[in-house]
């Protein structure tokens, strides 16, 4: 074994230069620590040191060592650098290669109950692991369909998915979720557990993996004495994106002994959805009495400027540690702020910059949501910009319904004798038609307009004929568009948009969202002269978004929500799109203003992680308008904004309070505390005129309205 000295000598001469904060880190002996690390504070090199210091110096044997990290790329990632700098060592205590346990927490979990069921006898396989009908999208479907009478959306299914995950990891009741967009939801649930529990052999989930684990550490004694036995040391990395139900499992384990090394930062907790449980670090004292907390403040990633602006700008949470994260670096390029009057300025911008670029691979562009990612690949496609998108495979736009009924509609106007296309679209045409006329389509040959033959139905009234003559017409009419003008056509003359808010009302689906789906498909459409050239540029951007993923370690600019940049760092890094509704988004806007700040605290420590992603130059870009409808710019750039400016978080929430109040401007989406959300029609100093969703139509005046907070921004 080595003493101190000889070890930190050794660490050295492996460049390892650690910093005060780090060694006191490094050197915990026993007990409970928190090290809350600030980004680009060198967790990773804590981590492997730390493990090299509990064998070479206190003797500690490797196996009784379990290190857990969120992900298999970061558990994969830390082996690798303890066996490349330590596990060759000429000391033969290391010379145990591999001995120490890496792992996810889910694959902890597996190991437990694997062990659990076969001691029982009990066989079982994984539902994630099968295929076609037995997968567990096939059954959530069905099971969905069963109780709600209606196909689930792509979007539907993942949001079902993610609140099964929420309610198993925050180990509450799927009755406490009832009242979600997600209808039957509790029925959903039982129905799926039973359907796993009646499988032979048993099926599991990954989140069961993870609930099971736990029930046999709590309930059998033997169990749990065995792991308690093997591990003395546990270390875990990430520990802001653990749920409550992971941490009870490493909790368990822990007790009584109690040498737990817990290494997270409570600011870039940004995975609630996935039930990710930041409080249990800011009640880490009261979990391990007579636990340490160790900042580890220094960042080694940023230059001062983007260091300072975002460590003032998280103050403004509440519910966390505060930490004076600081760097030594030297100066490099400011932080910028662009205001651009709409989004093609925004990309024009983008372009100008990345075409100046010799080395894009060193560039980020980093956005809210996967929506994003469509405009900006076509916009770097049509520059020949090389682009590596880290979403590629979650991209849902090309495949959804809205998408394809739009294009269905332009696929009929080629043709209106096609009873498959017409099939696909006679629920959400205009003018109406029942099933016995469809079915009277079946039966007759289609050698001429399916107008002219729904015309002839014996149940065809006087009234229907020329309304089905007019949308002949407006077929034909739609055919001769260029691209933009027809999806606009579908929306407007075809009544599109109607279609979509009758379904948006009976199947609780966002009309926003759809709304900005096709927005997004216009965008595409306004490059293109024709319906075939839109057609096809459809299928190449497809093709190009999936085969980006060639790109990733070549000369290519990175494209990837803030989520998924999370451990990641570029050069340069460009936030796009940051106005209200997106970052922040609705729902947690929402939530602030009925005095819920959880939600709104946690997108700001997205807006946080996405800043600190950068190493030199940092670049935030606003707009007026998107997609041809006023925004407002995203509070978070206006907060960073007042920092820059040398205010205190204290002054920039009350700043910021004051301007959401009194920003009441023409085309502002807002939401009253009586008649619920509309938009502003009209401004006339201090009059408004409010344009309801139900259609009807209210004057107030503005400083009433501020001062009672009868209507806010949305």
């Amino acid at each position: 074994m080595l003493n101190v000295k000889e070890f930190f000598k050794e660490i050295q001469a492996k460049d390892f230069n650690l910093t005060r904060q780090q060694k006191r880190a490094v050197v915990h002996n026993r007990g409970p620590l928190l090290l809350l690390a600030v980004p680009g504070a060198g967790k990773t090199t804590v981590l492997t040191v730390r493990l090299a210091y509990l064998i070479l110096v206190k003797g500690v044997d490797p196996r009784t060592i379990l290190c857990l990290t969120f992900g298999r790329a970061a558990a994969k990632e830390m082996r690798e650098r303890f066996v490349n700098n330590f596990a060759a060592s000429s000391s033969s205590d290391l010379q145990a290669r591999g001995k120490i346990q890496f792992s996810t927490i889910h694959s902890f979990a597996y190991e437990v109950v694997g062990s659990a069921f076969r001691q029982r006898g009990t066989r079982f396989q994984i539902i994630e692991e099968q295929t076609g009908a037995e997968s567990k999208t096939g059954v959530l479907r069905r099971i969905y369909e069963k109780h709600n009478e209606a196909t689930i959306t792509d979007e539907q299914l993942e949001g079902l998915q993610n609140t099964i995950c929420y309610v198993k990891n925050t180990l509450r009741q799927p009755e406490e979720f009832n009242k979600l967009d997600i209808k039957n939801f509790a029925l959903i649930y039982d129905d799926y557990e039973t359907y796993k529990r009646n499988s032979q052999p048993r099926l599991i989930d990954y989140d069961d993996m993870l609930y099971i684990a736990f029930q046999e550490l709590s309930e059998n004694p033997e169990c749990l004495k065995t792991y308690r036995r093997r591990f003395n040391y546990i270390l875990t990395d990430e520990s802001q994106d653990t749920s409550l139900l992971q941490h009870k499992i490493i909790e368990i384990i822990v007790k009584p002994k109690g040498n737990i090394f817990v290494v997270g930062d409570d600011d870039q907790s940004i995975f609630g959805f996935r039930a990710a449980e930041p409080e249990y670090l800011l009640k880490f004292e009261q979990t391990y009495p007579g636990a340490k907390i160790l900042r580890m403040e220094q960042n080694f990633r940023s230059t001062p400027q983007i260091v300072t602006v975002s460590c003032q700008f998280i103050r403004s949470n509440k519910l966390r540690f505060d930490k004076e994260m600081f760097t030594k670096n030297s100066k490099g390029d400011i932080l910028q702020l662009e205001q651009f009057k709409g989004i093609r300025e925004q990309y024009q911008f983008l372009i100008q910059k990345l075409s100046s670029q010799k080395d894009l691979s060193k560039i980020g562009v980093l956005y809210r949501n996967n929506l994003s990612a469509i405009c900006l690949a076509e916009e770097l496609s049509r520059a020949n910009i090389p682009f590596y998108m880290r979403e590629a495979g979650k991209q849902r736009f090309f495949s959804h319904w809205a998408i394809n009924d739009v294009l269905n509609f332009l696929r009929f106007s080629f043709s209106d004798k096609s009873l498959p296309t017409f099939e696909r679209i006679w629920t959400k045409l205009s003018c109406r038609i029942s099933k016995q006329q469809l079915e009277y389509l079946k039966q007759r040959p289609i050698d001429r307009s399916i107008f002219e033959i729904l015309a002839e139905h014996p149940q065809t009234t006087l009234k229907r004929k020329p309304e089905y003559s007019e949308l002949r017409k407006q077929f034909k009419e739609l055919n001769a568009l260029p691209p933009s003008k027809a999806i606009r056509f579908i929306r407007n003359q075809l009544a599109y948009d109607q279609a979509i808010e009758r379904i948006c009302d009976a199947l609780g689906f966002s009309e926003d969202y759809i709304g900005n789906l096709l927005d997004i498909l216009s965008s595409i459409a306004h490059n293109e002269p024709t319906i075939v050239d839109f057609a096809k540029r459809l299928s190449d951007l497809e093709g190009q978004m999936k085969s980006s993923s060639k790109n990733k370690y070549s000369n290519a600019v990175t494209l990837s929500t803030i989520h998924s940049a999370k451990g990641l760092e570029w050069e340069q890094v460009y936030l796009v799109d940051l106005v209200e509704g997106v970052i922040p988004e609705r729902e947690a806007i929402k939530a602030d203003q009925s005095g819920q700040k959880d939600l709104l605290e946690e997108e700001r420590r997205l807006f946080y992680v996405g800043m600190t992603r950068a190493k030199r130059q940092l670049t935030l870009c606003s707009m007026d308008y998107q997609h041809n409808k006023r925004v407002k710019t995203s509070r978070f750039v206006r907060e960073v904004s007042l920092v820059m400016e040398g205010k205190k978080p204290e002054e920039v929430i009350r700043t910021e309070e004051s301007t959401l109040q009194s920003e009441l401007v023409a085309g502002l989406v807002v939401q009253h505390k009586v008649f619920g959300e509309g938009v502003i029609a009209k401004e006339d100093g201090n009059v408004i005129l409010v344009s309801f969703k139900d259609g009807s139509q209210r004057t107030f005046l503005k400083d009433i309205c501020e001062k009672q907070k009868l209507i806010w921004a949305v």
